[in-house]
């Protein structure tokens, strides 16, 4: 098989993907996850359930793909707001790209993070590949910092990392079953990347990450007292 042959049948097979994806958007959005069946699925895409199966498998790597595919369209937004020579603001634009994207595509996020962490989607839950990839960001912001001499070096990166997501996902959870709105998504989220930060900033760096969590702290006082009436009035 020629080398075109082969560079067509890709891009075939990558055009293919995207219309699954883009099916899986619509049905998500218009019916919930109770709409996206493999075979609604497959006639949203014009494909073949048999194609679906081949191209991802069951329908839990198609969710996967989702996330993915997300990160994937945030990315480019990611590198022009904070580029990587600008470790810290871009630790924090990690977060507020995310949350904004989320709250952008709430009819497609929402749902699918509730059947995550319902059970619906046990798989999905088990994959941890997308928790290592948004680690993973937030890591090599980090070494930047370290580089730069912003942080110290004296706790793991990767480690750091991980406890960000950790943070950041548990805000997700709770902004995906409606126990708080995208703006507490948002500063939970950022609270605990900057506590974090604040572990190994060096001297110069601690006023400028203190400021961040007072103002975070303001914000979430205010936003838990709001919360709280909401909660009165609807009982």
């Amino acid at each position: 098989m020629s080398q075109e042959a082969v560079s067509l049948r890709e891009i075939n097979v990558e055009a293919r993907r995207h219309r699954i994806l883009d099916a899986a958007r619509r049905l998500i959005a218009e019916g919930g996850m109770a709409a996206l069946s493999m075979r609604k699925l497959a006639a949203e895409a014009g494909l073949s359930v048999t194609t679906l199966y081949n191209l991802y498998g069951v329908r839990d790597e198609i969710l996967n793909a989702l996330i993915h595919d997300a990160v994937d369209r945030m990315e480019p937004v990611l590198d022009a707001e904070a580029p990587l020579d600008d470790p810290l603001e871009r630790c924090r634009a990690i977060i507020t790209v995310s949350v904004a994207h989320f709250d952008e595509h709430e009819a497609i996020y929402r749902p699918m993070m509730v059947a995550s962490y319902e059970g619906l989607s046990s798989t999905a839950v088990a994959d941890r590949r997308m928790a290592k990839r948004a680690a993973g960001m937030q890591s090599e912001a980090i070494e930047q910092a370290i580089a730069q001499g912003l942080l110290h070096d004296t706790l793991s990166p990767d480690r750091l990392g991980e406890q960000i997501y950790h943070g950041y996902e548990l805000a997700c959870v709770q902004w995906a079953f409606g126990l708080i709105d995208i703006a507490g998504f948002e500063a939970r989220a950022l609270y605990g990347l900057y506590l974090a930060l604040l572990a190994v900033a060096i001297d110069e760096v601690r006023p400028q990450l203190e400021a961040h969590l007072r103002d975070l702290e303001g914000q979430l006082a205010t936003h838990e007292l709001s919360e709280g009436i909401d909660r009165r009035s609807q009982g």
